[in-house]
């Protein structure tokens, strides 16, 4: 690779701190949206909102384990595939990008993240009363899953990024999920 090839790349990857930092704010923020609307009764878009959090904190996590992670990747192709894509957690493949969290020492993202999942499809399709996809029976069902999920959020944004975030967004952060 030349000396310009080297440039290029590090001029296309984000920077360290910015990145993360960028992340778990608007983490934070998604997730107090979340809770706005829950107050206005809008339980599906409050879990779209509380999807969008865990998301953003997966991305967070994922830059910041992954020099861990690339060590566990085999070929150069899936290296580059997590370099240009996978650090931002495309909702696809959330799933195997929370198995890699888990191998690098994240403990129990992989069920919170099928949560996450479960209340991101309720958002679009709705109550399944019937069980014919899984997903939450009703919107009290959807509710109780996604203030669950945010309480997890809360725990691994303030052990993993507690040092990225100011005063203003620690005051987000606690009246956000109690």
């Amino acid at each position: 690779m030349s000396l310009l090839e080297k440039a290029k790349e590090k001029l296309e990857e984000p920077a360290k701190d910015n990145f993360i930092k960028k992340k778990v704010e608007d983490s934070i923020y998604e997730a107090f949206l979340a809770k706005k609307l829950v107050e206005e009764g809008l339980i599906r878009n409050a879990c779209g909102k509380a999807f969008q959090a865990w998301k953003e904190l997966l991305s967070a996590l994922l830059y910041l384990k992954k020099d861990e992670i690339l060590k566990l990747l085999k070929d150069e192709r899936q290296k580059e595939w997590f370099l240009k894509k996978g650090v931002y957690a495309p909702s696809s493949r959330l799933s195997p990008l929370s198995k890699l969290l888990e191998e690098v020492g994240i403990s129990e993202i992989s069920p919170w993240t099928d949560k996450a999942l479960r209340i991101h499809a309720y958002q679009y399709q709705g109550p399944d009363p019937e069980g014919l996809w899984g997903g939450p029976v009703d919107k009290e069902d959807a509710l109780k899953d996604m203030e669950m999920l945010l309480r997890k959020w809360k725990e691994y944004v303030k052990e993993y990024f507690e040092s990225y975030l100011d005063d203003d967004l620690k005051e987000v952060l606690e009246r956000s999920i109690k």
